[in-house]
């Protein structure tokens, strides 16, 4: 037991090269089960959030497919459903609301010898 009343927090800085892009993109993903649209968010190198209404199985092969509202460059990227959730939330009116949303890890194309449609272009 410590006597101390000030708490010490440690510094915790991530890996060079590892970082948390907190933005929020439109995306489109697809997959075995169709296609659905989405929002984008907290995405690392490793994988991302994405709240859409349509979330895909868990263990499931997702395309996403990040694109610009105005038209510019788009890019896609495949993961894998890790897990899904649904969150309730309380808007400033006080009426209740929720938001579904898939986690994705990134993960490597599948090759044509194993994916009925080929790969990523």
């Amino acid at each position: 037991m410590s006597s101390r009343t000030d708490k010490v927090q440690s510094e915790h800085k991530p890996p060079i090269g590892v970082g948390k892009f907190d933005k929020a993109f439109p995306v489109f993903l697809e997959g075995d089960r169709g296609m659905a649209s989405g929002i984008g968010r907290n995405i690392t190198d490793s994988g991302m959030f994405v709240e859409t209404r349509e979330p895909f199985p868990l263990g499931s092969r997702v395309k996403v497919t990040f694109f610009s509202a105005q038209g510019g460059a788009e890019m896609t990227l495949e993961g894998e459903v890790r897990y899904q959730c649904y969150i309730n939330f309380v808007r400033t009116d006080a009426s209740r609301a929720g938001m579904r949303g898939i986690g994705l890890k990134f993960v490597s194309p599948q090759s044509p010898q194993t994916s009925p449609r080929g790969s990523i272009h």
